[in-house]
């Protein structure tokens, strides 16, 4: 079995479904509020999501530099 990794990863992580998870984000009551629209979005907003974290990782990730090797020059 696969580690769950993602939303609910604390001390007592709990299963939470892509439905679950987008009917909290749009305050619908149940998965059959659920339309294509909901779903374009929420996976549109999740990719949006992705590429910051990614950008801000890049950004914020210390540059070190690599050891030289005995023939670089200096």
């Amino acid at each position: 079995m696969e580690p769950h990794s993602g939303p609910d990863t604390g001390s007592n992580p709990r299963r939470v479904s892509v439905v679950q998870l987008i009917c909290r984000a749009y305050g619908l009551s149940d998965a059959s509020e659920i339309t294509m629209e909901h779903i374009d979005r929420y996976v549109a907003e999740r990719r949006q999501a992705e590429e910051r974290t990614h950008q801000l990782r890049d950004r914020l990730r210390p540059h070190i530099p690599r050891p030289r090797a005995a023939g670089d020059a200096a």
